[in-house]
């Protein structure tokens, strides 16, 4: 491809996957807070404590073999068909491990409505396993257009059912009901949008083939998953259904950026960093401005919502969620480097360094685990803390393997992201504070405090002409002249 043409496919390609993410979130983000003031902390809760076991049966399932597809440079029909065919038996017998282990894991809880409800939600294993080709092939193809009209569609489907059912007094079932119809519509529309087809062949040889890669990435997505969910886990086993209900809503309103932003990178940066694999100048290139540009909009986004967290939460949710709020800013302060640790294992995954991906992975997962089990001796507000910390850790980690692999070290990136940061941080501060002494209320302190810390940000952007404030004010402009 050239680079001409993989230039134009990938500012296509961000655009359509920022389009297709800001309205998935958006759609996701609405009915979130309907659905809050309908449904029960306890509600949520429940979903929350049975996600773990999907997300680990999902792993298996996709055998880390997507991804390896995605870093093969001329993937064959047999390699994509045999995939097709591993997805479709492996969520068959999870389906049936799930299936036999619900009224284990009800007792686990001590819930026992979750038996009936893991047994139904866990059907959309088996639907998304007959997407997971058909998406990989559009994200290799840059082909973000179709995958963002699927994401919106399928979204507000289920978002609609979800709502209606709320409505109706269904409870965790409306949510339930909401998953699986948002798998069904996605399976359809991929396979109406893609032209493959899967023959009735397998190959064993593929199959050990992409288990090169794709064995490691299995690996450490489940070390990865196992790690992020065992936060719910604890939470949910330790406390009560009610505080995981908590937990997941901030972490679910923390998502809303955060998740977008590093969904887009992810999608669009790893087939674009593995099409640049042999040429590592323009590697780093790549690497430099993307994180340059992305952390001058996710560094002030966190920030500006820890300010406003209080008056945010109660005006999004309603003043039973305010208990969330302070789970919210801790989370906030883990999420300002989250996309700094997407791009930085994006470039060590598109560079096929499985083995190195995984120990990489596995290091920073075991300290992880070992931070979260000391932190929640201090309860759950320790645990949170050990959740933010962990964060920082995986970036130093990320920043000196790159050093390595690319000659872009932590000092480096501190150096390209350290003046965004500190200046954010400086001016959150003196906001939060500010906010204090306001004897207004809450929703006129916002307000305030939002646009004071919009115009703050742009004069130091200014005057400290930071390059992602330049990067974003040349795009606007071409656009405006065109």
């Amino acid at each position: 491809m050239a680079d001409s043409d993989l230039k134009q496919k990938t500012i296509s390609g961000m655009l359509w996957s920022g389009i297709g993410r800001i309205g998935t979130v958006g759609i996701s983000f609405i009915s979130n807070i309907v659905l809050a003031r309908l449904l029960m902390p306890d509600d949520f809760g429940c979903i929350g404590m049975l996600y773990v076991f999907i997300a680990i049966s999902s792993i298996f399932i996709s055998g880390g073999l997507g991804q390896a597809l995605i870093q093969k440079k001329e993937p064959t029909h047999i390699d994509y068909t045999t995939v097709f065919y591993w997805n479709l038996v492996m969520s068959v017998i999870f389906y049936i491990i799930l299936f036999f282990s619900a009224p284990a894991i009800a007792r686990f809880y001590n819930i026992p409505l979750l038996k009936d409800v893991l047994r139904v939600q866990s059907l959309v294993l088996f639907i998304q396993s007959f997407a997971i080709v058909q998406s990989n092939q559009l994200q290799k193809q840059l082909r973000f257009k179709e995958l963002s009209v699927r994401n919106i569609v399928s979204t507000l489907c289920g978002v609609i059912v979800a709502i209606i059912m709320a409505f109706m007094g269904y409870g965790v079932w409306s949510l339930v009901a909401s998953a699986l119809v948002t798998a069904l519509v996605s399976v359809a529309l991929l396979w109406k949008m893609s032209t493959w087809r899967p023959s009735l062949e397998f190959s064993f040889q593929s199959l050990k083939e992409l288990f090169s890669f794709g064995g490691l990435m299995l690996l450490s997505s489940l070390v990865e998953t196992i790690y992020t969910n065992l936060q719910s886990l604890i939470i949910g086993k330790f406390y009560s259904a009610k505080d995981l209900g908590y937990f997941t809503q901030a972490k679910k309103l923390e998502e809303v950026p955060t998740n977008s932003l590093s969904a887009i990178v992810n999608e669009v940066s790893f087939p674009v960093f593995s099409a640049l694999q042999d040429d590592k100048e323009k590697l780093l290139a790549g690497v430099r401005k993307n994180i340059k540009a992305i952390t001058y909009l996710n560094f002030p986004l966190m920030v500006l919502m820890m300010v406003i967290a209080h008056p945010l939460i109660t005006l999004l949710y309603g003043a039973k969620w305010e208990t969330a709020a302070p789970y919210f800013q801790i989370l906030c302060v883990s999420s300002m480097i989250y996309t700094l640790n997407t791009l930085n294992t994006n470039v060590i995954k598109s560079l096929g360094k499985s083995t190195i991906y995984f120990i990489i992975q596995l290091t920073k997962r075991l300290i992880g685990i070992g931070l979260i089990v000391a932190g929640f001796q201090f309860g759950i507000y320790g645990l949170l803390w050990a959740i933010a910390s962990v964060g920082y850790i995986s970036f130093i980690i990320n920043a000196i393997v790159n050093g390595k692999l690319i000659k872009y070290g932590l000092f480096k990136q501190i150096k390209d992201v350290g003046v965004c940061y500190l200046c954010v941080a400086m001016i959150g501060i003196g906001l939060y504070v500010l906010g204090l002494h306001i004897p207004w209320h809450p929703y006129w302190v916002m307000l305030i405090q939002i646009i004071l810390f919009v115009a703050l940000y742009w004069l130091a952007s200014v005057f400290f002409k930071m390059e992602g404030y330049l990067t974003y004010k040349e795009i606007i402009l071409s656009k405006i002249k065109k």
